[in-house]
């Protein structure tokens, strides 16, 4: 009797592990990431630089991806609109978001976010920068960032300095200025960088700090002088104009730079495939080549490098508008 039990036992046993067997051979095999297309959303409107590189790298990441890259520009909110709908996102890699610099100064400008900057999101590769420069009038009594500097200090109160808006990085970038130095300077904020811009051509206002490509063509023509880049680095079409960095404020970096992000929780393997794909990207001759015409500069560098860069972004933005009693609104 005993012998019977355990060989109908055993006869029990055998019976589950071939039907368990058969379910997992009969359970679709998992499809390789990706295989379907992938939606890339841009906190902005169509046109303009930003938006040529997003489709630049957009455009070269899907052939290397074999799946498309469906951009899907919203503006709205300072990027909060477009940058919310990728942190709810579902993190499977589907869903992508083109973050700038706004990303990380947000934090410092709002009151409240629906969204953690850091923690709900994966960074996936840091893509490219935008060098700035400081514009003046050329009938400006400095022809120097180093005369500005001396002028501004010479003259507390009187030197007005335009920007597109209130916590844009032209303004973050001169309150930074004026911080390092306790420069006391008046800002008149505009609506748009265009309106700003024909101001100080007019010579209604002393100073602006704007991205070399928008302003390129009114430097070479005499409209308006360069005084200092805002970057790290020197701009090849202006090198005989110095960087702030190493006109006396040494580590002084101010950049509109560019990268990719998805929600929190991406697969390891998946950011990797992202990663691999948007470096390679940013590699390519051909993106290279357009970008350096336009004066932007394509940096390609992992996903390590793009989480650095906002966390210390976050933080001195914040330490910024604290220092400089700008409020959240």
């Amino acid at each position: 009797m005993q012998s019977a039990i355990t060989i109908r036992g055993f006869m029990r046993r055998a019976a589950a592990i071939a039907t368990a067997a058969l379910l997992v051979c009969a359970a679709p095999a998992q499809a390789a990431y990706p295989d379907h297309p992938i939606k890339f959303i841009l906190p902005f409107v169509p046109g303009g630089s930003t938006d040529l590189v997003a489709r630049l790298m957009a455009n070269k990441a899907q052939a290397i991806l074999g799946q498309p890259l469906i951009i899907d520009n919203r503006g709205g909110a300072g990027g909060v609109i477009a940058t919310d709908a990728v942190a709810k996102s579902v993190p499977d890699g589907y869903t992508l978001l083109f973050a700038q610099t706004s990303h990380a100064s947000n934090p410092s400008l709002m009151v409240s976010l629906p969204y953690n900057t850091e923690k709900d999101f994966t960074p996936v590769a840091l893509l490219a920068d935008h060098p700035g420069v400081l514009l003046s009038h050329p009938s400006k009594p400095y022809k120097t960032f180093a005369e500005f500097i001396t002028y501004a200090k010479a003259n507390p109160g009187k030197v007005i300095y335009a920007s597109p808006g209130r916590g844009t990085w032209p303004h973050l970038t001169m309150e930074l200025l004026a911080q390092r130095d306790s420069l006391d300077m008046v800002h008149v904020p505009y609506k748009g960088a265009a309106p700003s811009r024909v101001d100080l051509i007019e010579g209604r206002v002393d100073v602006k700090v704007e991205a070399f490509v928008s302003s390129a063509q009114f430097i070479k023509n005499g409209q308006l002088r360069a005084l200092a880049v805002t970057g790290r680095e020197r701009i090849p079409d202006l090198p005989n104009i110095p960087t702030i960095a190493e006109s006396g404020f040494k580590g002084f970096d101010s950049s509109i730079w560019m990268g990719v992000l998805g929600p929190a929780g991406m697969p390891a393997d998946v950011v990797a495939k992202l990663q691999a794909a948007f470096v390679k990207a940013a590699h390519d001759p051909e993106v290279v080549k357009n970008l350096a015409e336009q004066n932007i500069y394509s940096r390609g560098l992992p996903a390590k490098d793009l989480g650095s860069l906002i966390h210390n972004e976050v933080i001195k933005w914040r330490d910024l508008t604290k220092a400089a009693n700008i409020k959240p609104e």
